[in-house]
């Protein structure tokens, strides 16, 4: 599968898009991080804001749009060749269709954990300098290390591959980039809110993206399992989509 992989390193890094992506996973969230830390600074407990030195909020709030901007590298990976046609060049000089599979599949994760870590060291560090703008000097934020900051890792490559796998079931680069946010920003927090009234406590463990975003601010076996519940969903998901690429017409 060397071969494989090559391939995929070579399309994913000659894609302008995929380090402007990495950018953009880089600096909104931590522009965001910013503002935030510096506001919640500034306003003090004075102001009503958390008691000096206490930070602004964990880690896990602003992950979630690290993820989504980075989804869209994971649904490029099967979207762009299904859009342009070039889906039959890779199959042609790979016809073994596993492989090439799987090398799309570890290709992305490998540079999302590499993306990933770069943004959550830079919101670590936005989140850090915005108090020290503030005047209530740096906070860093624990949440970002340890097992915490694995889990954010795994939290981040685990929505990006929802979206590698919705896209190739669906043939459907639009819908792989747009369905895991509609999904982690409308759905699931409508879901939340009814479960919530009615005391359906338990909708917390079949819900993929809430509870991989939970994962990173608990600890524990409670985290893990959350994270384990994503990696469920997206294998119900990548299964499917493995057996229509291995068999249907390219």
């Amino acid at each position: 599968m060397t071969g494989e992989l090559r391939y995929e390193w070579v399309r994913i890094s000659t894609v302008r898009s995929t380090w402007a992506l990495i950018g953009l996973a880089m600096l909104v969230p931590a522009g965001l991080a910013l503002f935030v830390s510096w506001l919640v600074g500034s306003l003090g407990p004075d102001a009503g804001g958390p008691p000096d030195g206490s930070g602004a909020g964990g880690l896990a709030g602003f992950l979630p749009l690290t993820a989504a901007v980075l989804c869209a590298i994971g649904a490029a990976a099967f979207g762009q060749e299904y859009r342009h046609g070039l889906i039959r060049i890779t199959l042609a000089t790979f016809p073994r269709r596993t492989p090439v599979f799987i090398a799309k599949t570890l290709m992305v994760a490998i540079v999302i954990i590499v993306a990933a870590i770069l943004a959550i060291a830079t919101i670590v560090l936005a989140q850090a300098l915005g108090g020290v703008i503030a005047g209530t000097g740096a906070t860093w934020d624990e949440t970002a290390w340890g097992a915490s900051g694995v889990r954010a890792v795994l939290y981040v490559v685990l929505f990006v591959l929802v979206a590698l796998a919705i896209t190739a079931l669906t043939r459907n680069q639009p819908v792989g980039i747009i369905a895991p946010i509609v999904l982690a920003v409308l759905i699931e927090p409508i879901v939340s809110a009814i479960a919530f009234v009615q005391g359906w406590t338990w909708i917390d463990w079949l819900l993929p993206f809430s509870g991989g975003a939970a994962a990173v601010s608990t600890d524990g076996a409670e985290a893990w399992g959350h994270l384990a519940v994503f990696g469920g969903w997206f294998l119900i998901i990548a299964i499917p989509a493995w057996i229509l690429f291995v068999r249907r017409d390219a």
